[in-house]
């Protein structure tokens, strides 16, 4: 009878490794090939074949430290860093913003039904919220000073303004489940 128990915690501790790890990509990375036909729509981009590769150009961009426009009526401005800046992010699921606000700026309320973000105060502050799906529709929302982080689960209404007496600036993570 031990011995049946020690065999079934053996295999139960082998088989859960097995089951227990995300699926892993048939490449290491998929560089996007920017002149491909096609719309750009999250992982639609071809793969740039391993010989027309730069390596500087395909993993790195520079001037996220410039602000951008916020002279307009919403006050914001959204530089994107995506597989179009950054062609090795292609097929990772994730892309950064830089957020930079004007007083009084906003971020209208939105969804993004794929993608979870993660919001970070570097300057000012920030009142942020989401609202809960049905039956309940709670908001849940908060101040924000610098050094802040702030989680808006995927699927769900988010907001962001700046609620404090200066410009501000915000860095927003996003990240996508790439379906297979």
């Amino acid at each position: 009878m031990a011995s049946h128990f020690l065999l079934l915690a053996l295999f139960a501790l082998v088989f859960s490794h097995a089951v227990a790890s995300d699926p892993s990509p048939l490449q290491d990375f998929c560089v996007a090939e920017k002149n491909s036909p096609g719309t750009h729509i999250v992982c639609e981009w071809t793969c740039l074949h391993e010989s027309k590769l730069h390596y500087t150009r395909t993993f790195l961009l520079r001037g996220l430290d410039q602000p951008g426009n916020t002279t307009n009526k919403l006050g914001f401005a959204a530089n994107l860093v995506d597989a179009m800046a950054i062609p090795g992010l292609n097929t990772l699921g994730i892309s950064l913003l830089r957020l930079d606000f004007a007083l009084n700026g906003l971020i209208p309320p939105h969804i993004h039904p794929r993608a979870t973000e993660i919001f970070t105060v570097v300057e000012g502050t920030f009142y942020v919220g989401f609202v809960t799906s049905n039956p309940d529709n709670r908001l849940f929302s908060k101040v924000l000073n610098k050094g802040d982080v702030f989680v808006f689960p995927k699927g769900l209404f988010t907001s962001s303004l700046i609620s404090g007496r200066q410009v501000a600036l915000a860095f927003q993570v996003s990240a996508v489940r790439i379906l297979a």
